[in-house]
C-alpha cells in the first residue's frame, strides 16, 4: 500500500514543481495547482483510507494469531489429554488383565479347597467306619481273651485233676 501511495505522490509532486517552476500562464497555472491540490487531497484521502485498511487489517491478523496460538495451545492440551487417558486406558486394561487372572486363581482354589474339603470328609468317613470297625474287633478280642481264659483256666483245672 505505501508503494501505491509512493507511485501517486511522485508524479504528483513532480507535476507541482513544473507549475511552481513557472511553466504556463497565472490563470493557467492558479488551474493547475488547484488541480493539483485536488489530486493531492485524493492521494492523501486515499493514503488515509489505506492507512485505515492497513490497521484494521493488522487488527484483525493480530486476532486470528491470538486465536491461532489458543487453539495451538488447545491443541497442546489436546494431545497431552489423549496421552494421558491412552496411558490410563493401558493401566486400566493390564488391571482387568491382572483381576481375570486372579479371579482364575481364587476359582482354582475354590475348586481345590472344595476338592480337599471332600477328600477330608471322606476319609473322616473312613476313619469313622474304621474306629467302629476297630472297637468291634476289640470287643471280639476281649470277649476272645476272656474266652481264653477261660479254656487256659479249664485247661489248668483238668491238667491238675489229672496229674494230682
Amino acid at each position: 500500500m505505501t508503494r501505491q501511495i509512493s507511485n501517486l505522490t511522485l508524479p504528483l509532486a513532480l507535476s507541482l514543481l513544473l507549475v511552481l517552476a513557472g511553466c504556463g500562464n497565472g490563470t493557467s497555472r492558479k488551474a493547475e495547482v488547484a488541480n493539483l491540490k485536488a489530486s493531492l487531497a485524493r492521494v492523501e484521502l486515499e493514503r488515509d483510507n489505506l492507512q485505515k485498511k492497513l490497521d484494521e487489517i493488522t487488527k484483525d491478523r493480530d486476532q486470528l494469531k491470538k486465536k491461532v496460538d489458543e487453539l495451538l495451545r488447545l491443541q497442546t492440551q489436546v494431545t497431552e489429554l489423549t496421552t494421558s487417558r491412552d496411558q490410563l486406558q493401558k493401566q486400566c486394561d493390564d488391571l482387568i488383565a491382572s483381576r481375570d487372572q486372579l479371579q482364575k486363581q481364587v476359582e482354582q482354589l475354590t475348586q481345590a479347597k472344595d476338592q480337599a474339603l471332600a477328600r477330608a470328609q471322606e476319609a473322616q468317613t473312613r476313619i469313622g467306619n474304621l474306629t467302629s470297625h476297630l472297637q468291634a474287633t476289640t470287643s471280639k478280642l476281649t470277649d476272645l481273651e476272656k474266652q481264653l481264659e477261660q479254656v487256659q483256666a479249664a485247661i489248668k483245672d483238668l491238667q491238675q485233676k489229672l496229674n494230682p
